[in-house]
């Protein structure tokens, strides 16, 4: 069966269609854990956790899977200093964090997280270390996991330490 031009043009348009409707959005290749086996990784490896707290709804963490935690840069920096873990700031889910049992929902509130994205670093007994909030482009978030990993908090600032990369930010 032979299909006019027409018919062609009609199911290649439809295709089209589709596709805008239903975007291909990019995967983040992010290895992540459990809170718990993140904390238990962690003291074992002598690496920190880092806590992704997101919400369904907010636009800055669905920007963050498309343009920041497919980045290769970003990805060997997660890998070389912290066990990732995504926390949905709305959710009942339960989870372990330092032995305790609570929501994710209850977590968040804990870690006083107010809006999303945020950034919670925990060292292997679980103590904060640092916290970002807000959405950051893959060129320095990379560069913030690597100074919060390689124990810089503390002994320069994040802004001295992006001169380095010819980096300079307001602030």
């Amino acid at each position: 069966m032979k299909l006019s031009w027409s018919v062609k043009g009609f199911l290649i348009g439809l295709f089209v269609l589709f596709i805008g409707i239903f975007p291909v959005t990019a995967q983040s290749d992010v290895n992540w854990k459990s809170l718990s086996e993140a904390q238990e990784l962690a003291k074992e490896n002598g690496k920190k956790v880092i806590l992704f707290a997101e919400a369904k709804w907010c636009g800055y963490c669905k920007k963050m899977y498309e343009e920041v935690f497919p980045r290769q840069t970003v990805q060997d920096s997660l890998e070389k200093y912290f066990y990732p873990v995504k926390v949905d700031i709305e959710s009942d889910q339960k989870i372990v964090f330092n032995g305790r049992s609570l929501t994710e929902q209850q977590l968040a509130r804990e870690f006083r997280v107010s809006s999303t994205p945020t950034f919670i670093f925990l060292d292997q007994d679980g103590n904060t270390i640092g916290r970002q909030p807000g959405f950051l482009p893959a060129d320095i978030f990379d560069k913030l996991v690597a100074f919060v990993g390689a124990d810089l908090t503390g002994k320069k600032s994040f802004k001295e330490y992006l001169k380095k990369y010819g980096v300079d930010i307001n602030g």
